[in-house]
């Protein structure tokens, strides 16, 4: 083998394995937006009522955090997903006294997280399958949206929504740190 070729072969192995490394950096800057995401949802109504209590899928996160990075990330994208689908629900939030313009940021922030993790999961090699958190995550959120519904979109239902919310956010952020721990 003559040795431009050889260098040649090395630099292609270099880039490939670069971009592979590289495809998700995103994952370094997301507990700063994961923080902004954080900040906006307790702006948006200011403290969160203590009395105020939602089953959480403690279990999904738990098998999320034992997961493969793909798998944590592929997690992150459905869960902000849903949470997008919930909120994004400016009719029914007559009742609400939140800051409107602090929820539509906040849902722009969280579009922004989805899009960036989308463009990582789209890197990764692994072949996209169904996997037990995809109904488990599902059916917790048409919970809570069965909960808004039986409440009539009420106050009280809104900020159990939105405390749940916050739990999905800073459990996710405890999992991305620890990725990058990893790494």
């Amino acid at each position: 083998m003559k040795q431009t070729q050889m260098w040649t072969y090395i630099c292609v192995i270099f880039l490939t394995l670069q971009s592979q490394c590289s495809a998700c950096r995103w994952l370094d800057r997301y507990g700063t937006v994961s923080a902004e995401s954080l900040t906006l949802l307790r702006e948006m109504s200011g403290q969160y009522p203590e009395n105020v209590l939602v089953h959480f899928p403690g279990t999904l996160y738990n098998l999320a955090e034992k997961a493969e990075v793909e798998d944590q990330v592929r997690f992150f994208v459905l869960t902000l997903d849903h949470i997008i689908n919930l909120m994004d629900d400016p009719e029914h939030m007559n009742s609400v006294q939140w800051n409107l313009t602090k929820v539509k940021y906040f849902l722009e922030v969280l579009q922004r997280q989805s899009s960036e993790l989308k463009e990582c999961v789209a890197q990764y090699q692994k072949p996209l399958q169904k996997e037990s958190y995809e109904i488990g995550i599902k059916r917790h959120f048409r919970t809570l949206k069965k909960i808004l519904k039986k409440e009539k979109y009420s106050a009280q239902a809104w900020e159990q929504i939105r405390r749940a919310v916050r739990s999905h956010l800073q459990r996710m952020e405890i999992i991305a740190n620890n990725i990058k721990k990893r790494f």
